[in-house]
């Protein structure tokens, strides 16, 4: 058995894919071994990033690099910028990852002076557009959610071998010895090879719940050319996947009135906001928001965030649009007294809860919105951010609906 696992990594040793056309100019880390750093995203969040090739020796440097963080991985990112390079290596960091409960995403933290059009628009996730190719489009299966931001790319090409032609080398360097060179091997034991290395990335990719029928994208790039995907291509094969509940949903509660019910939730948290219409006097919409306290590594402190939010409350809006920069327009205005019908209180099983009125102005936000966030307006800790309640990708045909339904 030892003997033919020892066999069977030197199959994958000299299957080396490697993917350099066409690429954008910010794929400048091409022939540099993969560094691991921990970065800040979105104000206060730790991150891993990832860069350079995948060699022999980047799977141990991965799990020494965690092993000397005193940072928690379950439910943090770790971002891949890499052109590729081992394929065996590829697939034992992708298990590395899956061990540490890491998600994996295709970004890095610089920003390309170059690319003001491909910014990424999340704001002030200090995360920019990166490339995962080859090896690591492999690795990156590892996240257990996945993602790959706005102006990255995600390419694979077909395997090529990285070896030296045993008779050439001998009649052009008879004298010299080369110990330890990976020779081609013949046709019989070429077509063996690739089968098994086949068999092997088929097992892995389907253990990492992806859809193996993407490796047929492979086929459709050369050795030194590359098949981007794009987004519908990686949602079909569930390369970018969230475990997670989004929805909005027209619902009635047991007095049969009509409300319109929006869930947001992972494996750990599920957050929730209803808006429905008040008659008591003139018709008025209200949003009862809940907001989940339960975190990968545990419940929050759902006190402190009532006390934040009883200082004050802010909305922030991001439009489709990009500003002329490049970056996100996102805007923000402060919630007025009025505009709080119930304060920030505990629910019984210890979640964050508050009402807020819809007032004509916030209408007009969620009709012009893509995205609407509701974020206490004093800081929370040091990073000198407000503590986000809820965030929604909005539908604004439902709103629409539920705002008709109010008149």
């Amino acid at each position: 058995m030892r003997r033919r696992i020892g066999k069977l990594a030197r199959m994958l040793g000299i299957l080396v894919a490697w993917g350099f056309a066409t690429l954008p100019a910010h794929a400048d880390n091409s022939g540099k071994p993969m560094t691991f750093d921990w970065g800040v995203i979105y104000g206060d969040q730790p991150a891993i990033f990832a860069d350079g090739d995948f060699t022999p020796d980047t799977p141990a440097a991965l799990k020494s690099f965690l092993a000397r963080s005193d940072q928690p991985t379950r439910d943090r990112m770790i971002f891949f910028n890499s052109l590729g390079g081992d394929l065996s290596a590829g697939m034992e960091v992708g298990k590395i990852v899956r061990k540490a409960e890491l998600n994996t995403g295709v970004a890095r933290n610089a920003r390309d002076p170059a690319q003001v059009n491909l910014i990424d628009l999340d704001f002030n996730s200090r995360v920019y557009p990166g490339h995962c190719v080859s090896a690591c489009s492999l690795a990156f299966l590892g996240g257990v959610k996945r993602e790959v931001k706005p102006g990255s790319i995600f390419a694979v090409h077909q395997v090529s071998m990285n070896c030296v032609d045993k008779r050439k080398a001998l009649k052009s360097y008879p004298w010299v010895a080369m110990p330890g060179v990976n020779y081609c091997p013949d046709l019989t034991e070429a077509l063996t090879m690739m089968q098994v290395a086949n068999g092997v990335v088929v097992e892995y990719v389907r253990s990492m719940g992806v859809d193996p029928i993407f490796l047929t994208e492979m086929s459709r790039a050369g050795p030194e050319t590359i098949n981007t995907l794009p987004e519908d291509k990686l949602r079909e094969y569930r390369i970018i996947y969230e475990f997670r509940t989004e929805s909005w949903e027209f619902q009635t509660d047991a007095q049969g009135q009509f409300f319109l019910q929006y869930l947001h939730g992972d494996q750990w948290r599920r957050d929730k906001v209803e808006i429905y219409c008040n008659r008591t006097n003139a018709p008025r919409l209200y949003l009862w928001l809940v907001h989940d306290v339960n975190r990968a590594n545990g419940p929050i402190d759902g006190q402190k965030i009532v006390d934040l939010a009883a200082k004050g409350v802010t909305a922030v809006w991001q439009m489709d649009s990009q500003t002329s920069d490049g970056f996100a327009d996102v805007r923000s205005i402060a919630l007025q007294p009025y505009e709080m019908i119930e304060p920030p209180k505990l629910t019984e099983r210890g979640h964050v809860a508050l009402t807020i009125d819809l007032t004509p102005r916030f209408l007009d936000v969620l009709a012009g919105a893509a995205r609407f966030q509701l974020v206490t307006s004093e800081p929370d800790g040091a990073s000198g951010q407000g503590f986000s309640l809820i965030t929604m990708n909005l539908d604004r045909d439902k709103l629409s609906g539920i705002v008709r339904s109010c008149r």
